[in-house]
């Protein structure tokens, strides 16, 4: 089981949190929760932890702060960001400290819980094999590089509005002129500032979303690859099968047996 610590200032919303989330069904479980930084800290010294699910703005010490003392005194555990908004700057340092996921209010609402946890499950597992999928440094990396650019701040959020959008949406069709139209840009410039900014074109991005989404599918069930085919945002099977061998080097199949092969091995990750 992976330990979590839910880190929230809220008590309802950190309370209704833990209550929803399907923790065991991908293999989580909650150790401990916290209302602030400090708490979470006095609780890192008697707790094993895994994983630090923790709000960015709560009072004596923000999310910020605990993510840095974590990274520091407890390099080894992994961070997620519970974020009820798409704040470019708080998001981006988040990421740039080492978050290796971020979890929005709009994705609880609509209650994608099962996504939610598969995603990070395998964001972890990647962090753990030392192959850790670098979509989302990559857009902290550039979300810093862009900031000295001639894009403005509103084009920006603009640009990470639409990266939350594609996040919640991944498994449905997705095109790339419906999400520039979603944040008012045109679709060649949508094209070119998602490109400088995230640091992936959106194609990619979305391929990769949906390839680690079918990843963890084809390790962690025994569904036939067509349903996971569907899952993953891809009705068309042989599509899918296309897409998959082009990314990975297997076919889905192969992909599932070589996993289950070498589980707990650790070799088979580092390839991927």
């Amino acid at each position: 089981m992976t330990n979590v610590l839910v880190v929230d200032d809220d008590h309802l919303v950190r309370k209704g949190f833990i209550g929803i989330m399907p923790w065991q069904k991908y293999g989580f479980t909650v150790a401990g929760e916290a209302g602030n930084g400090e708490k979470a800290l006095e609780l890192l010294k008697t707790t094993e932890v895994d994983l630090l699910i923790t709000d960015l703005a709560m009072p004596v010490m923000s999310g910020l702060e605990l993510m840095r003392e974590v990274k520091d005194k407890y390099p080894r555990i992994c961070m997620v960001v519970l974020t009820f908004h798409h704040d470019f700057a708080l998001i981006q340092e988040a990421l740039r400290l080492g978050a290796v996921d971020y979890i929005t209010k709009i994705e609880l609402e609509q209650e994608q819980l099962d996504g939610i946890l598969s995603r990070i499950a395998g964001r972890i597992r990647e962090v753990k094999g030392g192959n850790f999928a670098e979509s989302e440094a990559s857009l902290a990396e550039n979300r810093e590089a862009a900031s000295g650019s001639s894009y403005s701040e509103e084009v920006r959020e603009c640009i990470v509005h639409a990266v939350g959008y594609i996040r919640e949406h991944y498994q449905t069709e997705l095109l790339l002129p419906d999400v520039a139209q979603r944040v008012n840009m045109s679709r060649s410039y949508f094209s070119r500032c998602f490109k400088d900014i995230v640091g992936q074109t959106f194609h990619e991005y979305v391929r990769e979303l949906r390839i680690e989404h079918a990843k963890t599918l084809l390790r962690q069930t025994n569904k036939p690859v067509q349903w996971i085919s569907v899952q993953s945002g891809y009705p068309n099977e042989k599509y899918f099968f296309k897409v998959f061998r082009e990314t990975t080097g297997y076919l889905p199949g192969e992909f599932r047996k070589k996993a289950r092969d070498e589980s707990g091995k650790g070799t088979f990750a580092k390839k991927l």
